[in-house]
């Protein structure tokens, strides 16, 4: 087992999360008519950042075959880790 593969998965599920929440709040803020500084506020949000985090967790999927696919076990176990440990932080955030 690579401790450095899973912890650059790890961090590649976390970022790729962020990416997938931004992109989401951003392309909702533009339908929804808002300014860029109410979508900044909207992503810093903690209202509705579980939903959010939800659907950003959905970029993590390609990400992770890919890895599978490359034969990069480690990596792929370190964005899967990524994806409990957000799953877990908003489960007991809502709690």
């Amino acid at each position: 087992m690579n401790k450095k593969a899973i912890i650059i998965g790890f961090l590649i599920g976390i970022i790729t999360t962020f990416i997938g929440i931004s992109i989401y709040t951003i392309i909702i803020g533009l339908k929804l008519d808002l300014s860029f500084q109410e979508i900044g506020n909207r992503i810093l949000s903690t209202n509705v950042l579980g939903k959010r985090a939800s659907i950003g967790v959905l970029l993590n999927l390609p990400v992770f075959y890919y890895f599978l696919n490359k034969k990069k076990e480690d990596y792929s176990k370190g964005v899967l880790i990524a994806i409990v440990l957000v799953a877990l932080i908003f489960i007991i955030n809502k709690l």
